[in-house]
């Protein structure tokens, strides 16, 4: 099986799109992978208004003057602008700038074009150049040659299921659209790929599913044909995006930002990657979170990134939708990093529970009979207690109030600002001595 970083380089340069023959050869490279279910959804699928589009790639992208070749648009995935229509004709220089999209920013770069893969009812025909190129063209008559195919054909979106001891399920997903973009987002799909091949290696409370297939048709599609109670079992979802780039990882919160796995992905980063940072709702990068979280759906979604906030100067990173977003940016190291991640916030979330005591009164900690008291700095010889002392010595102070069965090990831990498997290794010890017993957190509880 490949590694991550393998499996991006083979699926990223394709040209990729909704609907597409590229589309469907990176479906045979993930399926390589994993075994997959593969749903599909015809072209013409109607849902609330989105349209499954046709279909669609390029076959000639030529631009000439006086029969000499100018830009060749088959050079490069993003040459063309997706789901263009085609053209022959001759067109002044005027003219031909309305069909070119370029960024002055970018001089030597292609922008990605995706605008009418939605808009599929829009008719129009384009090409993507470096803003270098374009200064370059002087005015007169341009021929173009463009061709491009729209037919019939289907959107797949591929579903891998890993059953666990609880029916409720976790989902992953990331897109798969995106030409010739190596971290937006077939970083997202190898971080999901590798997360399920190591979960697939333990037993798992909840079951878990990864879903691939291109930006909101994916979960449009997919959650319209669930049945309703097929929609219950969902627990909660995490959009995997833009995770192989130099950058610290984000968390995008869910709409209420208070369900369960939003309190464990904050507390997790917190105490394992302080250097993080978080955002409310769709004020990370934007993805298809408003589908999960639609109303008769309200599915908790979080975003896991590397992407600056919407608005900032950078636009999430300097090679965001542009050719530049290649191999080249990816680390390794940082897709490694994504993957720990996540199995470190699952890790809160499979074994969280409540805490209820079996004992009245407090319990001497430091007696060998139960030796449970945490070592700490003698205030008498010296009143600078390192913090987390302090924190330490505070938690066994409190924590014989927080065992009365409606508090769980994440409550415990958030409340006293010390990581989440520290406190669970330390609150298992009274298990282990029959002072406490853990149970199961109530189904659903944490949801919202």
């Amino acid at each position: 099986m490949a590694t991550m970083l393998d499996l991006l380089k083979k699926v990223y340069p394709l040209r990729l799109a909704p609907v597409s023959p590229d589309g469907d050869r990176a479906v045979e490279y993930f399926c390589e992978e994993l075994p997959f279910r593969v749903h599909e959804f015809p072209s013409g699928s109607d849902h609330n208004g989105w349209i499954v589009p046709q279909r669609w790639h390029a076959r000639k992208a030529e631009i000439r003057r006086d029969g000499r070749l100018i830009y060749d648009g088959m050079l490069h995935p993003l040459g063309v602008i997706g789901y263009s229509q085609s053209f022959q004709g001759s067109v002044d220089l005027d003219e031909l700038r309305r069909h070119l999209y370029y960024h002055e920013k970018w001089p030597n770069a292609l922008v990605y074009h995706y605008r009418m893969f939605y808009r599929n009812w829009e008719k129009d025909w384009g090409m993507s150049m470096p803003h270098r190129l374009l200064k370059q063209l002087e005015p007169g008559s341009y021929d173009v040659d463009l061709q491009t195919v729209h037919e019939a054909g289907s959107m797949k979106v591929l579903e891998y299921v890993l059953p666990g001891a609880s029916e409720e399920s976790i989902v992953f997903t990331a897109h798969t659209c995106h030409a010739a973009q190596a971290n937006d987002d077939i970083s997202g799909c190898v971080v999901g790929v590798e997360l399920m091949k190591r979960l697939a290696q333990r037993n798992n409370k909840y079951t878990y599913r990864l879903l691939l297939g291109p930006e909101q048709f994916c979960a449009v599609f997919y959650l319209a044909q669930l049945s309703p109670d097929e929609r219950r079992k969902i627990r909660y979802c995490m959009y995997l995006e833009c995770l192989g780039h130099d950058n610290r990882l984000a968390l995008q919160k869910s709409f209420t930002g208070r369900s369960g796995i939003d309190r464990a992905a904050l507390h997790y980063l917190h105490h394992k990657h302080p250097d993080h940072y978080s955002n409310e709702f769709r004020e990370v990068i934007g993805n298809d979170e408003p589908v999960w979280e639609a109303p008769g759906y309200e599915i908790p979604t979080v975003l896991l990134s590397r992407a600056e906030p919407i608005g900032g100067p950078l636009l999430h990173y300097p090679q965001y939708h542009s050719s530049m977003d290649n191999e080249d940016i990816i680390v390794e190291e940082k897709l490694e990093e994504s993957v720990d991640a996540v199995l470190g916030i699952l890790n809160i979330l499979e074994s969280d529970c409540r805490v209820r005591r079996r004992f009245e009164g407090i319990i001497c900690l430091s007696n060998p009979r139960y030796d449970l008291y945490i070592n700490s700095m003698d205030p008498a010889f010296s009143l600078d207690l390192p913090a987390q002392q302090r924190k330490w010595f505070k938690l066994m102070t409190q924590l014989f109030r927080y065992l009365e069965g409606d508090m769980s090990i994440l409550d415990i831990a958030i409340r006293q600002d010390l990581p989440y498997d520290e406190v669970y290794t330390y609150i298992n010890r009274f298990r282990e001595k029959e002072l406490v017993e853990f149970n199961t957190l109530p189904r659903g509880e944490g949801k919202t």
